[in-house]
Order: C-alpha cells, then structure tokens, then sequence
C-alpha cells in the first residue's frame, strides 16, 4: 500500500507537502502572474475572501477532493473509496481535476502541478469566480456567520470524532456514522437561517390538564348521561388526550418538517457521545447544502468570468510567446468543460444563461415594451444600447440559485438560440432534437433542480398510535424512489430512532405503497406493505420481506 493510501485510511489531519502544508512549491513563474490574476478579477468587478492558492500532485489532489476539499476531516472509510474512485479515474484517463476551491474565509484554491501555463491561469481566475460567489451569493450567506474559519471548524469536528473512537472504540463510533451520513441529505437547508437564541429563560414545571369532550345533558335529564356519553366514548376521547400528550412530549412536533436530520438530533434517544457526533454531522450538511442548489449557477459564474479574464482581458497570452499563443489552448480547455453540442451539463447552462442576461441587459431586451413588441424583425433586431449587462449578472450572481434562475431567465427565445432541446443518440452514431417544446424541456429541468435534484421527503407523524413509530411521506412528483436508498436509509433511521420507521410513497402504477423498517438494530427487515395493513398496525407479520 502507497504512503498517501496509508494516509487516508489512517485518517490523516493534513497532507505533508515538501514546503507547504499540503503540497508543492507554486511555480515562480505562475506566482509571478498571480497578483496580475487578482487585480483583472478585481477590476472586473468581483469581490472575494482572501485567497491563498496552493499547488499540488495528481495523488494530494484526488486525496483533497475526497476530503470535499478540506484534509482536515474526522477519519471514516467513505474518504478512501472517493479517493480510490478518483486517482484510478485520472490515471486510467477518464477525468482530471484541473483545480478544487473551497467556501472558506480565507478561500483554498489548489491548483494541479501537471497542469500548463494557460490551464493554472484559467483554474485560477475560474476558481475566484467561486470565491466571489461564495461571498456574495444570498445562499451562501449563512455559511459566513462571524466570518468563522470553516476548516478550523472541521478541524475541532475531526479532533473530536477521534477521542470518541480511542474512548469507545473506532468499529463503534465508525458505524454510528455510517448511519448519520446516510440520512445528511435530509435536511431542510432554511434552518441555517434560522440560528436558536435563547432569550430571558423562564424555567417552569406546570400542566396544562385537558379533559374529554361530553355531550351536554339538558337540565331534568341527567338520568340520560351514560346513554349520551357512553363510557367507551369517553375512553376513546381520553385516548386522544394521551396521544397528543406524548407526541407533544416526544417532539414538540406540529407540522411536516423536511429537517429529519435535525429532528433526530433533538429528539432521539442518544447517548451524550452519539448526540455530539450527529450535531456536528448535522452542522457539517447545512454547510455543504448550499453548493448542492447552486451548482449550476456556481460554475456557470466561474466560467463566465474566466471567459472574460482570459478572452476579453487577454490573459491567455500571460507567460506565452506572443499575446495570442495561450487562445488555442484555452478554447479546447473551454470547450471540453462546456460539453458540446448535446450537453446539458451545469457549467454550460449557466455559463450560456450568464451570457445571455448580459446580451439581454446591454441591449434593452428586457421589461413590458420589449415583451408586448409583436412586430418579429423589430423584434429581433431590439437594441436601446442600456448598457445594463454587466450590472444585471452581478445582481443574478448575488440573488439567485439554480431554480429561481431557470425560472426567472429559461424561456423559448433562450432556449431556441443555444438549442437547449431534448436530443437523442440513434443507433447509426446520429444525434436528433426529439423535443423542442421550451415549456416541456424547462420542466424537466426544474423538477431536476427542486430539492437539490433529490426526492423531498418530510417527518408527518413521529408517534403514530402513541408507540412512538415514526411515518415519513414522499411527496411524488412522478419519479418512484430507488429501492436500494430506501432500504438503507430507512435501516438508518431505526436504528437511530430506536423504533419502527414507515415512509409512504407510490410505485410505478402511481399506487400508493409504504415501505417499513423493524427493529432497532440498523439491519432489521425492510417490508413493503398496503395503507390497511399500516392502519391495522399488521406490517410486519403480513408484509413481505423485500430485504436486500
């Protein structure tokens, strides 16, 4: 086994570099331009933490990246199967990590020390495309909060984790976070704005004592009381008082939440060591939760300012011959991350969208008088010289994410111009549009980016019948859930709830089925059954084991 494979399944804190911590000496050549790089970006208009970019192996790269690009993690056997995934990808040839940067004050840029002159210039102006978009982006907001120092942060979570493993044992501790990291998508990422302060504290033990609803007796006829209000009426009016009793008791529980993860965090029956490691887990989700709604909008405003810095500020020609040699280069670099023709992918759609408002803003295309224009060749040839382009995507850049942005800008004239259509690979090697319908194709899109592209599932009932189970609801959007991801997310929220688990969702014929978790122990039966057998509390002698 390598020395780096021995750091990741060691858990190692930090990369030793040769001079650096991690890494490798920055090329005098690329530090000479670096100050050049940051006042074009600057001067263009973007404002971003403060940067320290560093230099790297192929081998620290894949190894940073499967840390999501702080090597400063808690130790656990997911990182070296990332970083398995990764060195055998670039060396097999299958895909290279040119650059990483990380949301962080000061911002982490790592560059690749096999990459050219041209390919360390772009990587760094593309990467202060990020810098400036974590700072300045509202969804990213709550991750600034006092400015911390998130790989300190994560840093404190990993020092942590490891005295817990030396003090209960690494296999233990090391499989609760299995189950922990399992559920780390059921978050509702709003909660990061909303931070508990507890203000003026009142301690107080009092009991509010609710009683069964009777029926009224009329006066002269009490002799009718246990005919109108039979004695299992009044049981059954008890039975409804005890219930929400416990269910206040067990979750202060009022409405669907989509924030399982932190309701497990409040309520579940933890030890004071579980508890701690599904807080910090929990913190580190809503960390990364804004990356996941702004993929597209995040590189797509990467790569419109490095196309800006290294095409229209000429910094391709930076450390090259003559000023035009480094535009070939860039253009093949700039065309295999676009993707082509066909490509749908998120550093294309949100490169062309930025391109597009630009276009748009500095031509007066925008507003009532160029919407309710019907004459088609005016139309097209619409042009007040507004000037507003560069204003209007530093706006976009600060306020949206990738569903307000496909909302607000996709609509037939973009979709058209860039042909964002539907196309299809034929047998004989040929692409064709199947679908050129804007409104079809653009909910398709939407539906991709609600909830992060992942299904959105809420807490509905945490004590059903009083026993405490715990039923979840898939709201369905047309998409049936991937079997295997059931089973074991619902395996995890058993063992971390210490009762049964339901969800209810609907298969393929768009029936409704719930599919349930028994036991307690992390690997009990997972069963699919009917609404009756749920309501009849039968799942799990008449279900049927769809275990895998």
């Amino acid at each position: 086994m390598s020395k780096s494979k021995s750091r990741m399944f060691e858990g190692a804190s930090l990369l030793q570099g040769d001079n650096t911590i991690p890494g490798l000496k920055i090329p005098p050549e690329l530090k000479e331009l670096l100050p050049r790089i940051f006042k074009e970006v600057t001067d263009f208009g973007c404002d971003f933490f403060p940067t320290v970019v560093q230099m790297l192996t192929y081998d620290e790269i894949s190894e940073v990246a499967a840390y999501s690009g702080f090597p400063v993690r808690y130790p656990h056997w997911k990182w070296g199967m990332e970083y398995e995934q990764l060195a055998r990808g670039y060396e097999h040839g299958m895909h290279r990590i040119y650059e990483m940067v990380i949301n962080t004050n000061p911002c982490y840029i790592y560059c690749l020390d096999s990459n050219t002159m041209v390919d360390n210039v772009t990587v760094v102006a593309h990467a202060l495309g990020h810098n400036d978009f974590f700072k300045n982006n509202v969804f990213f907001a709550p991750t600034k909060v006092g400015d911390q120092n998130m790989m300190n942060r994560l840093a404190n979570h990993g020092t942590r984790i490891r005295r817990y493993m030396r003090r209960w044992g690494k296999e233990r501790v090391t499989e609760f976070i299995d189950y922990v990291l399992r559920i780390e998508t059921l978050i509702d990422s709003t909660k990061a704005w909303k931070p508990k302060k507890i203000k003026n504290l009142v301690t107080s033990d009092s009991r509010k004592y609710k009683f069964p609803k009777r029926l009224n007796v009329k006066d002269g006829h009490e002799y009718m009381e246990d005919y109108i209000n039979p004695e299992d009426w009044i049981d059954k009016q008890n039975e409804k008082i005890r219930r929400k009793e416990i269910a206040n008791e067990i979750g202060i529980f009022g409405k669907p939440t989509k924030d399982i993860m932190g309701f497990l965090r409040d309520h579940a029956p933890l030890k004071p060591w579980q508890a701690d490691i599904i807080s910090m887990l929990y913190e580190e989700a809503l960390y990364f939760s804004p990356q996941r709604g702004t993929k597209m909008m995040n590189e797509g405003w990467a790569s419109y300012i490095d196309h800006n810095i290294m095409c229209k500020r000429g910094l391709c020609g930076l450390a090259q011959e003559n000023e035009d040699g480094g535009v070939i280069e860039y253009a093949k670099h700039k065309m295999g991350v676009l993707g082509g023709k066909y490509s749908m992918n998120p550093y294309k759609l949100g490169y062309c969208l930025f391109s597009e408002i630009e276009s748009r803003w500095d031509k007066g295309r925008f507003g009532p008088e160029y919407e309710n224009c019907k004459d088609i060749q005016k139309k097209a040839n619409w042009d007040t010289k507004a000037g507003l382009g560069h204003k209007k995507v530093f706006e976009v850049r600060a306020t949206h994410n990738d569903l307000t942005a496909l909302i607000e800008f996709f609509d037939e004239e973009f979709c058209n111009k860039y042909e964002f259509f539907q196309w299809r690979l034929f047998p004989n090697g040929e692409y064709k549009i199947v679908d050129r319908d804007y409104k079809s194709i653009k909910k398709k899109l939407i539906a991709q980016h609600i909830n992060g592209g992942l299904p959105v599932i809420k807490l509905t009932e945490p004590n059903y019948k009083g026993k405490g189970y715990m039923f979840l609801q898939h709201e369905w959007t047309g998409q049936t859930l991937y079997q295997p991801y059931v089973a074991a997310t619902l395996q995890a929220l058993s063992f971390l709830w210490g009762n049964r688990v339901y969800l209810a969702t609907r298969d393929q014929n768009e029936q409704e089925i719930i599919w349930c978790a028994f036991g307690s122990g992390g690997d009990g039966d997972i069963s699919l059954i009917s609404r009756e057998q749920y309501e009849n509390d039968k799942g799990e002698e008449e279900g049927f084991d769809t275990k895998k």
